[in-house]
């Protein structure tokens, strides 16, 4: 496998490994800690010839780099299919319940993480035979919702703030929605749509739903910027303040990379 001449795998403890496992993609980036310079991104589209898993290990075999002792071996599943918990209401032992509430039959491992600063549980699952796969073949991974690292950049981003702001990213075939009033979480889905229309149609259904005001707050779009010119162009007559957003992570990209690299994993970059 071709890599840059500044990452060498001999001394695969200096660096970072994110792998993200999207339904339709698997992609993955080398960074390193304390080298901005050093980045490296791949990814791979999933067809229909081979399963899902069969796909993914295809994909971990033929690179054989995995399994190196990473400085840090991360795991990002993108999913649709997830709940937020208060950290009031979480129950460890409740989690399977908790999910099925919302996911009616649902199936694999059911996981979660702990969100902005411990107020939250994202409550999420992963198929069964992928999980036990991806823990038997990396070095001690550990796995997230991609939704976690867009609720922490989105809140942390420098802006210009506004009461309530609502921020959508748009990737693989969904669309990320995070908003926030007065840096409280509000609510955090994705949905799986791509179509211009459904998608306002969706952003003026949260808005009104929330209470947002249409002068007053703010929408910030990020991800593929074709559908965001296009999303903007149908709302700009509807929202006022409709901005782009760009994370700002501790890492040089090229252009290319800018375009091509995920917001999601974009944002473990600026931690």
């Amino acid at each position: 496998m071709f890599l840059p001449e500044n990452i060498d795998l001999a001394n695969s403890e200096n660096y970072n490994l994110s792998i993200r496992l999207a339904p339709n993609g698997f992609s993955f980036c080398i960074n390193s800690p304390t080298d901005p310079s050093v980045f490296y991104f791949q990814e791979a589209s999933i067809g229909t010839k081979l399963s899902y898993l069969e796909s993914i290990k295809k994909f971990v075999f033929d690179l054989g780099i995995f399994n190196n002792n990473f400085n840090k071996s991360k795991v990002y599943v993108v999913s649709k299919n997830y709940t937020l918990v208060p950290d009031q209401f979480f129950d460890l032992d409740l989690t399977k319940e908790l999910f099925n509430f919302n996911f009616h039959s649902p199936d694999g491992v059911i996981l979660n993480e702990k969100s902005l600063n411990n107020e939250f549980h994202i409550v999420y699952n992963l198929d069964e035979e992928v999980h036990s796969f991806i823990l038997r073949h990396l070095s001690y991974p550990t796995l997230h919702h991609h939704s976690t690292s867009l609720i922490h950049s989105f809140e942390k981003v420098e802006r210009n703030r506004a009461p309530k702001e609502c921020f959508i990213d748009f990737h693989d075939e969904y669309m990320t929605v995070v908003c926030f009033s007065d840096n409280r979480l509000l609510t955090a889905n994705t949905f799986a749509e791509t179509n211009t229309f459904n998608i306002s149609y969706f952003v003026m259904g949260i808005w009104s739903k929330l209470g947002f005001d249409q002068n007053i707050d703010k929408l910030f779009l990020s991800g593929k910027i074709e559908l965001q010119h296009k999303v903007e162009g149908e709302l700009k007559n509807m929202i006022k303040n409709i901005e782009s957003i760009e994370l700002a992570p501790k890492t040089t990209f090229t252009e290319e990379q800018k375009q091509n690299v995920p917001t999601d994993l974009i944002a473990t970059l600026c931690e």
